[in-house]
Order: structure tokens, then sequence, then C-alpha cells
């Protein structure tokens, strides 16, 4: 990059003589190896305006006379021999929703890089000030050739192969490129064994920042690249999720002063399109009425529509404000989906063995469910499987992350040691059963439906079992609402377990006569109860150990 940009103009005077300058704009350390005579205190300068963060461009002009052909000049021979004209400062506070994206980010276990173009005091003031990191190193050529750690204000230098710990460190471009040059004994290159400490990239060109993402990504961290031009595409296309920023867009959602405005001058537009409609009538054929209406729809439409930059094409997705805080959403959303799909894997398996198990424990006896049996079955479920689905996911962003598959230890030890309580429940109510009513000496599995205790209790503990994987997997806080807040969810729950309750104890028998169930006897009864109570609870018991001892992953450290 050349990091500068000149132009040729001319000037005429009263005599019509045309003299010619140059015109020259560009990073203060490129402009000033091109100056005849470089200003004292211009370093001091320079460095003191942009350790208080701002962006600094030098200005710089040179007269090449009046009879000049311009089209022989060359870029070399122009930019040279420059007259120093001043320093523009640009003073761009940070966006207001930044320090609070930036800090939730942080808190939630992410690692946070800045990778800019910016000259590497204002990218280290920026990034103290966000609390991205606070004391930094930079890596610094010395007049001498030879590179060293040195902090902003230049007060403490150490060597390159020593930084001093407790300092985060910015590596520029050319940084970068000395760096990698250098080998490594157990990292390959000098970069990969520092990258895990650098924080700010500051001067780096396009492919330095596509390097900077790679780099993370062999490590084994899952990337997400913000950006908003040209210059951010080839980061933005190798990161694992990519998220292009409308630089021109509102920082925040408009207030209602704002829509009232959009709305008026929406409104004259209108009225404007109006008289022009009638401006068109007047038209002397029907095809330049076309191509007029066709005209004024398309500058209409062209008002109204967000114009997207080149950082959208590379990416997956776009934010529509300029700011990090959609990163926080993206996540959001993606742990709570990523949560969902966990707990209903967990869910799908603990109900395929109970349901599998109730079968089993009904076909032994000869005896099935009934279609009214298995129809009541799926509805009292179905919403639950409908509404767990449904949960959104919390403003904050929790500390902990969850697994990323389903293969991990809490996964498998919960499902089998949940399962296993709920085996020992249903094996104890069905030999229960037994007692009170013995098994048939012959089995008719062609025989006609017929209610029976053994098929009323099995039915009872099935539907309650299934109920209560949903209760105690449904994960909530700190992912997505909790069973409380899920009101549907939580709806359907209580609804589902007092219909048990009713048909449990018996309490409307024409409900349980409607679908082919018995009334239990109260010994009974209280027994199916008890059992159903305490394996909730030591399934609630058993889960909730297992999630406090292994149930959240932890932000990979970086080798």
């Amino acid at each position: 990059a050349l990091k500068r940009m000149s132009v040729i103009v001319s000037q005429q005077d009263s005599s019509y003589n045309v003299e010619y300058f140059v015109m020259t704009k560009g990073a203060p350390e490129i402009v000033k190896t091109m100056l005849a005579k470089v200003p004292d205190q211009f370093d001091e300068t320079h460095k003191r305006y942009t350790l208080q963060g701002g962006r600094v461009i030098a200005l710089a002009r040179r007269s090449l006379g009046k009879d000049v052909t311009v089209r022989d000049i060359q870029r070399e021979d122009a930019e040279k021999e420059l007259e120093f004209c001043g320093f523009v400062v640009f003073s761009t506070p940070l966006k207001k929703e930044s320090k609070a994206a930036i800090s939730m980010l942080k808190e939630s276990s992410h690692y946070i890089v800045m990778i800019t173009g910016d000259n590497p005091l204002t990218a280290c003031y920026v990034a103290r000030k966000l609390k991205i990191s606070s004391d930094h190193l930079i890596l610094v050529e010395k007049g001498t050739g030879e590179w060293a750690w040195q902090t902003p204000d230049e007060t403490k230098e150490y060597p390159i192969d020593t930084p001093a710990p407790g300092y985060s460190l910015c590596l520029t471009g050319p940084a970068m490129t000395q760096c990698l040059s250098l080998p490594h004994a157990s990292h390959g290159t000098f970069f990969k064994s520092i990258i895990s400490r650098v924080q700010v990239f500051a001067r780096v060109t396009p492919k330095q920042k596509e390097l900077a993402i790679t780099t993370f990504k062999s490590l084994g961290l899952v990337t997400v690249m913000c950006g908003d031009g040209t210059n951010d595409v080839g980061a933005l296309k190798h990161a694992d999720v990519g998220v292009a920023i409308i630089s021109n867009a509102p920082e925040v959602k408009p207030e209602q002063r704002e829509l009232e405005k959009r709305e008026r001058e929406r409104s004259e537009k209108k009225t404007a399109l109006i008289k022009e409609f009638k401006e068109m009538s007047q038209a002397r054929t029907l095809q330049e009425r076309q191509k007029l209406l066709e005209e004024k729809m398309k500058e209409l439409q062209e008002d109204t529509m967000v114009k997207l930059g080149d950082a959208s094409i590379a990416s997956p997705f776009t934010s529509k404000y300029s700011s990090v805080k959609c990163v926080c959403s993206i996540i959001r959303q993606g742990r709570c989906t990523l949560v969902t799909t966990l707990q209903m894997f967990k869910i799908l398996a603990l109900n395929a063995l109970i349901i599998a198990y109730c079968q089993s424990a009904l076909y032994l006896d000869g005896v099935k469910f009934s279609d009214g049996q298995a129809t009541l079955q799926g509805l009292l479920l179905a919403g639950c499987f409908l509404f767990i689905s449904r949960s959104k996911p919390l403003d904050k962003l929790s500390k902990t992350r969850p697994h990323a598959n389903i293969f991990n230890l809490y996964t498998i030890l919960t499902v089998m040691l949940q399962f296993s309580v709920h085996l020992y429940t249903i094996v104890r109510l069905v030999d229960k059963v037994h007692i009170l009513e013995p098994r048939k000496a012959s089995v008719d599995l062609e025989a006609e439906f017929s209610p029976t205790l053994l098929n009323t209790v099995v039915y009872i503990v099935s539907v309650t079992l299934q109920l209560n994987t949903f209760i105690i997997n449904y994960r909530g806080h700190p992912y997505m609402e909790s069973l409380r807040e899920n009101k549907p969810l939580c709806y359907s729950a209580l609804f589902t377990a007092g219909f048990m309750l009713v048909l449990t104890f018996g309490l409307m028998p024409e409900l349980s006569a409607e679908f082919s169930l018995l009334i239990p006897p109260e010994g009974l009864q209280r027994e199916v109860f008890g059992v159903l109570l305490m394996d909730s609870v030591l399934t609630f018991v058993l889960d909730r150990a297992l999630l406090w001892v292994c149930g959240d992953a932890k932000l990979k450290k970086m080798n």
C-alpha cells in the first residue's frame, strides 16, 4: 500500500498564465521521506496527536512551474522535494455501543483482537479506551536496523526475543514481515510464537489481515471478523464468521424524532413525484411517459435503499448498524441455537429409550396402547416439542460456553444416568402391577385391545417420564429463557402434568374411560405418584450435579 495520494492541479492567474502544483497527503511517516526539509518538532507533534487517539494526515506540496507537460511527469519525480504544509488531525469519537459490546465479549470468554490500518499509536490508544488491552509494547525498527519492543511513550525498551511479561503486543505491517522471517524452534516462526499475546495489528495490508485470521484459525480457534471496506474482504472470507458493517449506516436505531423526519421527507418526495407525474402527462408519446416514470421510480428507490459495500459480498452476515454490537447478537443467537439442538438430542435419546422399554414391558404380556392413548400421548407432548424450540436468547452473554457437539462427557453421562433412574422406575412399577395382576399363562398378540391395569400404569409412567425429560433437560439460563420465562412451554408442561395427575388418582372417571384407562387401586396410586416424584427429583439432582462438574466448555488457550 502506498499510504499516500498525490494530485497535480493547475492555477490560472489574471494574465491566463497556468502554474502547476503537486499536492500530496498521506501517512506522516511516508510524507516525511518526501520533504525537502523536515520541520522541527515534526515527529514530536505527530506522536502527540496520535497518542491522544487522533487520525493524523500530513499535507505537502510543490510547484512544478509553468512550462510543464503534465503527462510526461513520473510519480517519483513529482513526489520529491515537497514543502510541508501541516497536519490534519481527525478526531473520531468511539461509538457509544462499542465499549459495552467489547466489555460483554470479554466477559463471555472471548479473545478480542484489533486489526486496523491506522497508526500503531492511535490503535493502542483506541484499544486502551475500549479496554481491549491496557499496557502495550510496539515492535519498532531502530535506526541501526535492529528491532526492539517499545512502550508507546518510548520510555521502556526490550529485546525482540524477550518481550516483557504483562504487556499486550502491537505489531505493524513491517513488524509482521520481520517476525515471519525469524525462525522459532517449536512454532516454526517467531510470529506464531508471540501471536497469542498480540492484541493490536496496526498499519497492516489486506493480505496481512488475512494472514492474521488464518494464523488464529491454525491454532484451533474459531474466528469472527468484522469489516467495512474492500481491504477487509480477504479476512472476512477466511474467518469462520464474517460480518460486514455498513459504515454509513446509523449507529443506533433512529429515535422517534428521526422517524418523523424521515416520514416528512418521504411525504415531500411523494408530493414532488405527484407533481412530476402531472408534468409527465404532458409528454408527447407513451414511450416518453414510461421512460420518465421508470427514472423517477428508480430515483425514489435508490433514496430509500441501504447501499452495501464490497465487504458485504464476501461475508455471510451484514449488519445494518455500524457497531460491533452485532457480533454479540450473532453469538447470543448461535449459543441459543446450539444449546437448543443439544438438549433436543438428549430429550429424543431418553424418550426413545423410555418408549422402547415401555413397549417391551407391554409386549411381554400381550398388551399394547390403544389408538386413543397413542393419539393423546402425541398431543400432550407435541406442545413441549414445539415450544422448546421457540426459546429466545438472553440479552446478556454468559461467561460460560456450551459444548460444541453432543459427544462430550456431560451429555453421555447424563443420558446414561437419567435412563438408569427411569429404568428402575419402570421396572419397579411393572413388578408392583404384576403382584396385583399376575401375568397370563398364554399371550395372544392378535387379541383385540382391552383395558388392563398394566396398560394404565405403563401409559401414565411413559407419558410422565417423557414429560420429565423435557423439564429436567431444558437448559434455560444462562443461554436462553428459563422455563418460567418460556410461558408456552411452561403452560404446556403444567397442563400435561395436571392431566397425568387426574389419570393417576382417577379424579375424572369419565375421562379415564374415554381413553380406555382403568382407575388404579388407592395403594397403587400412592406408589405410582411417589415413585414418579422420586424419579423427577433424582434425575434433576444428577443432571445438575453433572452440569456443575463438566457441563460447560472452556475457552481454549492459545499456545
